[in-house]
Order: C-alpha cells, then sequence, then structure tokens
C-alpha cells in the first residue's frame, strides 16, 4: 500500500526503508536516494536495503503522468475565491485569522518526511476449524472443514 505525506495541499511519497533482492542477471547500483547504501554495487541473488520514496507511490504518479497529487492550496482558485468571498485582503491576513504558523507546518512536514514507514508483515491468525457435518466413513466423525493440521497419528 502506498504511503504518502502532504504539504500543503500536495500529497507526496513518503520514505521507506526495505530489503529487497536482485532477481536480475547482471551488478546492479542500488536506487537507494538516500542513506548510506547510495550507489553500492549489489551482485546477483543478493539481497540489499533500498531507502527512498514509497515505491507503490511513485508507480501511482507515473501511471498518473504527474509529479504529486493535489495543488498547493495557495494557489488554488478555489481558495482564492473564498478569501475574497470572505473580505479577507490576502493570504497571510486569513492565516492569522485561523492560527496557520506556515513555519511549524513546514518544520512538521520536515519531520514527517523524514521519518522512516516500516514495511511490516501481516501476522497470520490460525485458521478456524469448523467441526464437519455427519458421520462417515473417512473421519469417524472427526472431519473438519478448513485448517486441517496434522493428523491424529503424528500429532504430538
Amino acid at each position: 500500500m502506498a504511503r504518502w505525506i502532504s504539504k500543503e495541499g500536495e500529497w507526496k511519497p513518503a520514505i521507506e526503508k526495505v530489503v529487497l533482492r536482485n532477481n536480475s542477471n547482471r551488478v546492479m547500483r542500488n536506487p537507494s536516494t538516500q542513506g548510506k547504501y547510495v550507489d553500492d554495487e549489489i551482485q546477483p541473488g543478493e539481497e540489499f536495503i533500498y531507502e527512498g520514496p514509497d515505491r507503490e507511490a511513485l508507480r501511482a504518479l507515473y501511471n498518473d503522468g504527474v509529479e504529486v497529487f493535489g495543488t498547493n492550496f495557495r494557489k488554488s482558485p478555489e481558495f482564492l475565491q473564498m478569501l475574497r468571498e470572505l473580505n479577507f485582503k490576502n493570504e497571510k491576513e486569513y492565516f492569522k485569522f485561523v492560527g496557520y504558523d506556515q513555519e511549524k507546518e513546514i518544520a512538521k512536514f520536515e519531520e514527517k518526511i523524514a521519518k522512516i514507514e516500516p514495511h511490516e508483515i501481516t501476522k497470520k491468525a490460525e485458521a478456524i476449524q469448523v467441526l464437519g457435518g455427519g458421520r462417515d466413513f473417512s473421519g469417524s466423525g472427526d472431519d473438519r472443514y478448513g485448517g486441517f493440521g496434522k493428523p491424529k497419528e503424528i500429532k504430538e
């Protein structure tokens, strides 16, 4: 799942750090854009650490042919029209009225963009075992649907 971060209405890929494998049959350079692994050479079949923009988010941007999703609200015609309708002289006056501090928001964005989003493997839950209906020759009434596990003879 793609992970995003917003800065004044523009959505950009968050930073991820994952372990990948070079599945090609040639030596490649690490595609990381930051961190200590940038430009390391990776042999075929070798695992490496990728640290950079979320790859799924980059794919979504590429498929749509854009660099960011959304628009900066300062340049939005709807936002500017709203300011005129509410009788504010400019955006600074409006931001002061609503308590928006651009420096704090940019600092918060820089803190969030520096945070690495982990990709954790989901934990598998044990399958629910439902006792099958009826009695037949195969299981002597102990037939179960799903989550079969080990046969009785092998169980410890």
